[in-house]
Order: C-alpha cells, then structure tokens, then sequence
C-alpha cells in the first residue's frame, strides 16, 4: 500500500479491513497506527490480526502490506462459525495447522465462512 492510500484508510476509515502482510498470509485486521515519510513513500504500519486463539499486534513495512478491503463482519472475528456452503470455518495455511478445519490455502491464513 502507499503512504496516501494508508493515511486515508486512517483518516476516514474503515479501521478494520482484510489485507495481505508478507509472513502472514491473508489476515483480517484492525488499524492501529502508522509512522509515514509523505516524501519517500515509506513507513510502518501497526495492526492488530485476528486470529481464533490471540490477537497479534504487529508493526511492518508499508511494503509489507498488500491491498485493503473493508471488513465488516463481527468484531472480533468469528472465525470458525458454521454456515454458508457447509460453514467452511477458518482455515491456516501450511504453516500454521488448524485445528479448527477449513480450506487452509499455502499462501497463509485461509478462508473463514459466517
């Protein structure tokens, strides 16, 4: 994400959003704060990610985070909820092994259903 795109996403929201971060995979999560350089285009970015055990309070590079789309399911996450096609529940990727079933992907976290 840029600098512009972030600093929006803080200043009008959605706060929560559903994004990509380089060593997690696809996570939800919810934006805490940023440090930007405007000039340089570079930064971090604080999140909190939603898993089904802990939540996890992370820092990392602007770079490092791919993409937003808003969230707007229940805060906190129901991760594992039955329903949908089957209730596809919530699925970790090859390196986090689920114990709560779902369609794990190797790319990270998974696929959830509500």
């Amino acid at each position: 994400m840029s600098v512009q795109e972030l600093s929006n996403i803080y200043k009008y929201g959605p706060h929560y959003g559903i994004t990509n971060i380089k060593g997690f995979g696809q996570v939800i999560v919810q934006f805490k704060s940023f440090n930007l350089d405007f000039a340089q285009n570079t930064g971090t970015v604080t999140f909190e990610i939603f898993t089904p055990s802990e939540d996890i309070i992370v820092t990392v590079p602007i770079q490092d985070a791919v993409g937003w789309t808003p969230y707007t399911g229940p805060i906190p996450p129901q991760f594992g909820h039955q329903g949908g096609l089957g209730g596809q529940g919530y699925g970790q990727g090859q390196a986090f092994p689920s114990q709560w079933g779902g369609q794990g992907t190797s790319s990270g976290w998974g696929t959830w259903g509500y």
